[in-house]
């Protein structure tokens, strides 16, 4: 059964290059090593939908409250994306959606990526636009990580937005309770799929059971009996770091079977999180939608196809 994308449709104008605000930027971005993009599968845009609209969110709440706000992504690639389709469409990354859509809303940008070539890449797409606010580390995420967080504490009481959009179970535990402990809002694409096929195989990307007890901290993993039990006893490990976290979980499924999670992790506050609604009614846009659905608002968006029929 199909369903209504006009709100999908409006949200992938926001980050797709011939539709984007920005088209002038994306352009000169795509000048530079022009055959360097991070591929990804056609459900990976709902997550960048999800990302962008959560920061215009956050960021308008935040601006109330802080002087200094950062946006930090630890696993930041190069700052294009191409979609596997026959048309390989290209949308911005999670670093250009935060530098491009919200500059203005954030005081300082931080951005990690190991991977040499994507780091050189990233670094020279940025300082192509004549950014200045940023820093750029060429680290894995694990060890970049004390290096920012000693940044940022320079800073009397600001706010940080952290992106983690690991591969797999990349991000460890130990990490994350960094995040945890600081005052900090989260996102994090957490492989449900792939941890549940840890726990069945001990095998995920070489490691199985000893990536899990790493991602998880601890072998609480071992209590799941279903997929679903994996996020909620991730989310058990969190309130023992932070006792005061709200939760929202996004699940992003695909035609083709691979799911994930992505899980919005913040703080309560003394007026009950009113502003969490708007988010809560994206999540429930996100998730009407598959991989074939944003493929279907992409060749409308571009004029590939006029209608749904």
């Amino acid at each position: 059964m199909t369903t209504d994308l006009t709100w999908l449709k409006k949200q992938l104008k926001k980050i797709e290059e011939t539709n984007s605000s920005f088209k002038e930027e994306i352009n000169k971005i795509k000048e530079t090593d022009p055959y360097i993009c991070n591929e990804f599968h056609p459900w990976t845009p709902l997550k960048l939908v999800f990302l962008n609209y959560l920061l215009d969110v956050c960021a308008i709440v935040a601006n109330n409250n802080y002087s200094k706000k950062n946006y930090i992504d630890v696993f930041a690639g190069s700052g294009l994306n191409k979609i596997k389709t026959k048309y390989e469409d290209i949308l911005i990354g999670s670093p250009f959606i935060a530098l491009l859509n919200h500059n203005t809303k954030f005081t300082k940008f931080f951005f990690c990526e190991k991977e040499k070539e994507s780091f050189k890449t990233l670094e020279k797409r940025i300082n192509k636009l004549n950014f200045k606010n940023f820093s750029l580390f060429n680290l894995d995420c694990n060890s970049c990580l004390d290096k920012i967080l000693d940044e940022i504490k320079k800073d009397k009481f600001p706010y940080n937005f952290f992106f983690v959009d690991p591969f797999d179970l990349d991000f460890s535990w130990q990490s994350m309770k960094k995040l945890l402990n600081i005052r900090s809002d989260i996102l994090l694409t957490f492989m449900s799929r792939a941890s549940w096929r840890a726990v069945c195989t001990n095998e995920v990307t070489g490691h199985g059971y000893k990536a899990l007890t790493t991602f998880f901290g601890d072998d609480s993993w071992k209590q799941a009996k279903c997929e679903r039990d994996i996020l909620e006893i991730y989310k058990k490990n969190i309130l023992k770091e932070r006792s005061d976290a709200v939760f929202y979980s996004v699940h992003i499924n695909s035609v083709k079977g691979f799911a994930y999670n992505l899980l919005f992790i913040t703080h309560k506050t003394g007026t009950g999180n009113p502003w969490m609604k708007p988010i809560i009614n994206a999540g429930h846009e996100i998730e009407k939608h598959s991989d074939k659905a944003v493929e279907i608002s992409l060749d409308i968006i571009k004029k590939r196809q006029n209608t749904l029929f």
